[in-house]
């Protein structure tokens, strides 16, 4: 004869703790992580990878029943560092003009020739 009052899941077990709470929050935080890994995923592609770890402690009282604790964690990836590009100049300046820049323009050369004449487009 079974009994109706048997713990046949791990389910089950689950929502022994705290009446439930326990198990309703940790599946809006494993809900909270898939989406943010979507999101990571969108903002800066590649394959992000998030955890959640649960810990259970059963322990065996005296009088024969068991103490069930749960606790849990989850751990979402974190987003690259912020970052930007400046030149260093000899004194240790920052600037965001290119020194090889310098080496590359020696300055506005015209390019207007005199000997042309303006025309309309289509002529």
């Amino acid at each position: 004869m079974a009994d109706d009052f048997e713990l046949r899941t791990f389910e089950q077990q689950l929502a022994l703790l705290d009446q439930g709470a326990f198990l309703t929050e940790m599946q809006d935080k494993l809900r909270e992580l898939q989406v943010t890994l979507r999101e990571y995923q969108q903002a800066y592609g590649g394959k992000p990878k998030g955890t959640l770890t649960l810990t259970l402690q059963y322990q065996l009282q005296k009088s024969g029943d068991v103490e069930l604790t749960g606790t849990f964690d989850t751990k979402a990836p974190k987003a690259p560092a912020a970052s930007g590009v400046a030149y260093a100049d000899d004194q240790g300046r920052l600037s965001l003009y290119s020194p090889m820049m310098k080496q590359m323009q020696s300055g506005l050369r015209d390019v207007t020739s005199p000997d042309r004449k303006m025309r309309s487009a289509g002529e």
